[in-house]
Formats: C-alpha cells, structure tokens, sequence
C-alpha cells in the first residue's frame, strides 16, 4: 500500500505549488539579447488584457471573502486582511505563465529558459524595476476544473492558503491556458 501511497502523494504535490520571492530568485531580468529584453509598456488591445468577467468577479470575491474573514491554513490560524484588487498586468503576467507551461508542457514557477514570476511581471509592464515592487507571489495548479475549483484548491493547501492570505498583497489575478492555472499577487512601491 505505501508503494501506492507515495506515487499518489507526490502527484497531489506536482499538481500544486506555491511561490514567494525567497533569495535564491534573480530580483532583475537578465536579458540574453534584445528580444528577451521587457517590451513597453502595452496600451490594453483587448487581445490579451481581460476584462473582468462574471467567474473572475466571483473568483476575486471568494478570495477577499477568505482574507477578510480568516482561516486555518493547515495548522496555521491566518488572521482576517485587507482585500485585494483585480490588476490587469497581473493577469496578463498569469496567462503568458500559464500559456507558456501548457505549450511547453511543464510545471513550475520557472519556465525552461530561466524566467520567474518577477521576470514576467516586468514583460507584463506592472513593474519596470525591483525598485519599484515591494513584494509578489503566485500559486499554480494543474488540472480539469473551473476557476472556483482552482480557487478552493488554493485554499485547501497550507502553502497555497498562506500565499492567498499574505497580509501585504494589494492586487492579484488569476488565468489559464489549458488545464494551467496560475494566481499572481502584487504590491507595489508607493
């Protein structure tokens, strides 16, 4: 039964994952050529920039209603926070992540080339330096559900809740391509 019990835990692992800038993270971009480098800032085309619609509303709810209320985290009581607000940059950050995970088929905060969540928060032009963000996180999730499910995943997660609760995120979003979904947290520099 354990042979069977560890294949099946670490699947349940691979399907989620959590992330916070730690140390070993590059804080800049690190341009190989020119087409690496972050593009300007883009004015909203309406082809990858989302307007808010009926099932992200009610995701952005589920999300504020468990940071204003509180919850356990595992075994962690996690005290009730400010909401958070729907940013645009942050969702185009999640879908090129999420895109770029289902293309390629991978599954990880760092795509194959070396890029992290800061790196595309630059290409999406919500910042254009590390000087200019205070601090960022994203969650990922791998599978056949709707964005209330992926959120209720989140939240079901120690880690994943954690990231959900962090008291100094202001904005956030959530995307995907796929089966790939990809929440991405943010507050700038004031």
């Amino acid at each position: 039964m354990l042979k069977q019990l560890v294949p099946a835990v670490l699947c349940l692992l691979a399907l989620l994952s959590a992330c916070e800038p730690n140390s070993s993270e590059s804080l800049e971009p690190v341009p190989k050529d020119t087409s690496d480098r972050p593009a300007e800032k883009k004015e909203d085309s309406g082809d990858s920039s989302m307007e808010i619609d009926s099932s992200a509303t009610a995701a952005l709810a589920a999300v504020n209603a468990w940071r204003q209320k509180g919850c356990e985290c595992g075994s962690e009581s996690m005290p009730p926070t400010s909401k958070v607000t729907w940013n645009s940059e942050l969702y185009d950050a999640a879908l090129a992540h999420a895109k770029d995970m289902h293309v390629n088929s991978y599954f990880s905060h760092t795509s194959p080339s070396g890029e992290n969540v800061y790196h595309r928060l630059v290409k999406a032009g919500y910042v254009n330096n590390s000087v200019e963000i205070r601090t960022y996180g994203e969650n990922i999730a791998f599978g056949n559900f709707d964005l209330k499910a992926a959120v209720q995943k989140w939240l079901g997660s120690p880690s994943h809740c954690a990231n959900v609760m962090r008291e100094a995120y202001r904005e956030m979003a959530i995307a995907h391509h796929g089966n790939y979904w990809v929440q991405v947290f943010g507050t700038k520099r004031e």
